[in-house]
Order: structure tokens, then C-alpha cells, then sequence
């Protein structure tokens, strides 16, 4: 009896997700891209894949092919070098593989830091209005405006327990305790994160979805009690990080696709965007931005204090050098 074709496992693997509460928008594209892989092979080699011909050579090569792609952005490239790796793991997993050819492939670099930029308004606005469309509204929205609203990075929203977080009618904190380098830090919560939270954790509290409601029907915390994860899947269980981030993915998708968000965008973007606001209200507080995205080098910090090149332009055609300067 031959073994099943990778085309057939991979129906395997797309039905495993779906079982495992994963996003119907993550498994198509999960499926694109592998199915991409399968075209992309078959066209390099004159032959179809086959499973003992996968190799990290092999993913390389089509890790490289996707870079020299003209119109791939970086988080498209990393998309499918994301799917690649995810499903190797599976094959691993399930004996089809002795050992995981995409251990050490790694994702293509990220912009320079220099280069990070944040969201413009409107573009705020479009992503917003696309979570608000999204599976789970109540918690999808809450996931965005914290990381929005408080610059945190993905893996430390996602480690949030209801213990973490101090809530009231007038004001909030957060403890973010899985801090890189393991240092923890508080950040405040403003309106728009409580009301957020407010709105998703409602129902599970059983009061009605207002910030005085919310804060007395909040937990307080017991000595000796176990944690509760702030962020629940569809099933009940803990979100991962992996699933917050695929949410939000298919969120920048379908928002990109109409040209209202850059392709690049991430979770990240989100903490770009809170950097670069708070030093727009705040100019030169570089310490207490540092302070709240946890930055232990103002160095790091500093890079938000750059210009654009953008803004760049606009300053140096309204230098009074400029003899045909529109300055008003």
C-alpha cells in the first residue's frame, strides 16, 4: 500500500486545525501557502513533491524565491515560511518525518529599526472596524485596543491573567509580569482599553458591560488561588500566542486587501503606533515612553524620536533656503 500523497496529508493537518479551534481565515491560508510550496516544487524540480525530498534546502530555496518575488512584502514572505514551518512540525509530530527539515529555517529579517513606523489614523480606524467583523467581536477588539492603547508586545498580552490587571471606574493598570529580559513593569489603562475589556469580560462576569459594573464585579485576588487567563479561545481554554497573532493576521488581511492598511502590518505595528503617539503628545519624554514599553535602553527607546523620511521632506521644502517654498 503506497503512502498518501502530501497533497492528502495536508488535508490531514487543515482538518487537525479546524478541530483545534483555529481561525477558518489562518487554515486558508495556511493552505495557500502550502499549496504554493506544492506548485512552486513541482515547477523547480519537474516533479511533484515528495515527502523524503523535503529538506531545509528545499525550504530555503523557496524561502529565497519568495524574497526575490516582486510585490512580496516581509510579513507575506514570513506568512508562508510561518505555514511551512507550522506544518513540518505537524509531519514530525505524526511520524511522516524523522526529523523536522524546518528546525532551522529561519523568518527574513524585519525592517530596520529605524525604519518602524506606526499606523496613521485612519488606518487605526480601518482595523478596528475590521476586528469589530471578526469571529469573536468582544474579545478580538479587546486584544487590539490593549496592545493599542498600551504598547505592550504580543507575548505579554497573551500571558495576561484577570490577577494582572487592577480595574476601576476612573482608571486602570496592568502588571505585565512576562516582560522581555523578565523584568515586569505596570502601564496604565486609559478609557478605551477598559472600555474594550469591559465589553468582553461582561458576559463573563454576568454584569452589564459598564466600567462601574465591570470594576466591582471584578476578581480580587486570593493568596494561594489559581490564575485566571485573561484571553479564553472558542473552547474555553487559555488563547495562545500563536492563535492571538493569526487573529490579528487575518484581521490586517482582509483590512489590506482594500488598501486601507499597509501589507506589513502586525501586532507590532500596534506598539509602533503607540510609541510614536505618545512622543507626538509628549515630545522628548523618551524615559517615561521607555518606562512603559519596557525598553531598558533609552537607545532603543530613541528610535521613535526619529523623524520620517516623510517628515523629513516636508521640512526641507519649507526651508526658507527654498526659494519656491509653498510656506505659508
Amino acid at each position: 500500500m503506497s503512502a498518501p500523497s502530501p497533497e492528502v496529508i495536508l488535508e490531514q493537518w487543515l482538518q487537525d486545525l479546524a478541530s483545534d479551534d483555529r481561525a477558518p481565515g489562518t487554515i486558508r491560508r495556511y493552505k495557500s501557502a502550502i499549496t504554493s510550496f506544492f506548485v512552486w516544487y513541482a515547477e523547480v524540480e519537474h516533479r511533484p513533491l515528495a515527502l523524503e525530498h523535503l529538506s531545509a534546502i528545499v525550504l530555503v530555496g523557496y524561502r529565497n524565491f519568495l524574497q526575490q518575488t516582486q510585490g512580496r512584502s516581509t510579513s507575506t514572505v514570513n506568512g508562508h515560511v510561518s505555514a511551512l514551518r507550522a506544518w513540518c512540525a505537524w509531519l514530525t509530530e505524526r511520524w511522516h518525518l524523522e526529523s523536522n527539515p524546518a528546525r532551522g529555517v529561519k523568518l527574513v529579517g524585519r525592517q530596520a529599526a529605524s525604519e518602524r513606523s506606526g499606523l496613521e489614523p485612519n488606518q487605526i480606524h480601518a482595523l478596528l472596524r475590521q476586528v469589530a467583523t471578526s469571529r469573536d467581536t468582544l474579545r478580538n477588539s479587546a486584544i487590539v485596543q490593549l496592545l493599542l492603547q498600551t504598547g505592550m508586545r504580543l507575548d505579554e498580552c497573551s500571558h495576561l491573567h484577570l490577577e494582572d490587571i487592577a480595574f476601576g471606574e476612573r482608571s486602570g493598570r496592568v502588571t505585565i509580569r512576562a516582560g522581555k529580559g523578565n523584568k515586569a513593569r505596570v502601564v496604565p489603562l486609559n478609557a478605551s482599553a477598559r472600555l474594550a475589556l469591559a465589553d468582553y469580560l461582561a458576559p463573563r462576569f454576568g454584569c452589564d458591560p459598564t466600567l462601574k459594573a465591570v470594576a466591582i464585579a471584578w476578581p480580587r485576588s486570593q493568596p494561594g488561588a489559581s490564575r485566571s487567563p485573561l484571553w479564553r479561545s472558542q473552547k474555553g481554554g487559555a488563547l495562545t500566542t500563536s492563535a492571538m497573532r493569526q487573529m490579528i493576521d487575518g484581521v490586517v488581511r482582509d483590512t489590506s486587501r482594500r488598501g486601507l492598511v499597509p501589507q506589513d502590518t502586525s501586532a507590532h505595528t500596534l506598539r509602533h503606533t503607540f510609541a510614536h503617539t505618545y512622543l507626538a503628545e509628549y515630545p522628548g519624554d523618551l524615559v517615561g515612553l521607555a518606562t512603559l514599553l519596557g525598553h531598558t535602553s533609552l537607545d532603543t527607546t530613541r528610535i521613535y524620536s526619529q523623524p520620517s523620511v516623510e517628515q523629513l521632506a516636508g521640512r526641507v521644502e519649507h526651508l526658507r533656503l527654498n526659494a519656491y517654498s509653498q510656506r505659508t
